[in-house]
């Protein structure tokens, strides 16, 4: 997950937000911090809306991976109400420290806006974190139910089902495997086996066991790789030191 938290904390939309709520709040002086300098409100302001919006975003990763079924709108409720009750305190003394001027709100009134700001930034910020792979959803996600269509780590065929497997959860889908790949559109990818594709993004290490190759995924799981396809997969450049391990484990 603090991969995942980097990436989206230095994206240019992230950036571009923090640095806007920033200035406007320094320059607005809620909470009567109005009557601080203008070089203390810009101090202070940043540092508040940057823990404010590090600790909403974790928490949307953390519920999106404890719970990944749920919609998103109800996980926006959920990290916006974590964020209140984390944040209400701190919140209240860094606005107290801004002067005599400023007017230390109640808890539930801070509480309250902390839900509000949390709640409309995620709504409106956190749908437009692109995933790892493509701009444009890749049509086999229209298959999965709503709350499973993140990045997609890897398909694995079994009879006439497809298991598709993304960062959100995992289905089963009623699909030809050559037609599930071909769906996948701008996914960056290969084919390792017959019955296995995986994400090149997704591959984070690689293992030998008695002269057969395997890719570990970030998920967790393995991914036998065939004689066929091995040295494809070798020349991508993504078998990373590959050593000797314990047997592979799909799940």
């Amino acid at each position: 997950m603090t991969s995942d938290l980097v990436r989206i904390l230095f994206l240019p939309s992230t950036l571009v937000v923090w640095a806007a709520l920033s200035v406007c709040l320094a320059l607005s002086g809620p909470f009567g911090t109005y009557a601080a300098p203008l070089p203390q409100r810009l101090a202070i302001w940043p540092l508040v809306v940057g823990a404010g919006m590090t600790s909403g975003i974790a928490l949307q990763l953390s519920i999106r991976r404890l719970r990944p079924g749920i919609p998103r709108w109800q996980r926006s409720v959920l990290g916006a109400g974590g964020l209140s009750a984390v944040l209400v305190l701190p919140a209240q003394y860094l606005v107290g420290g801004l002067g005599a001027g400023a007017v230390l709100p109640g808890a539930f009134d801070m509480a309250l806006a902390i839900f509000a700001f949390a709640l409309g930034l995620s709504l409106l910020h956190i749908r437009a974190i692109p995933r790892p792979g493509s701009s444009v959803a890749p049509a086999l996600l229209s298959r999965l139910p709503e709350g499973q269509r993140g990045a997609v780590i890897r398909l694995s065929s079994s009879d006439h089902y497809v298991r598709v497997v993304t960062d959100l959860g995992a289905s089963e889908v009623l699909i030809r495997f050559a037609d599930a790949i071909a769906e996948l559109g701008g996914v960056e990818g290969m084919r390792v086996h017959r019955s296995h594709w995986v994400a090149l993004a997704a591959v984070t290490g690689a293992r030998r066991d008695n002269g057969r190759l395997f890719l570990t995924l970030r998920d967790g799981s393995e991914v036998p790789v065939s004689r066929r396809y091995r040295d494809a997969v070798e020349a991508s450049g993504h078998v990373p030191g590959a050593s000797e391990a314990r047997p592979p484990a799909l799940r």
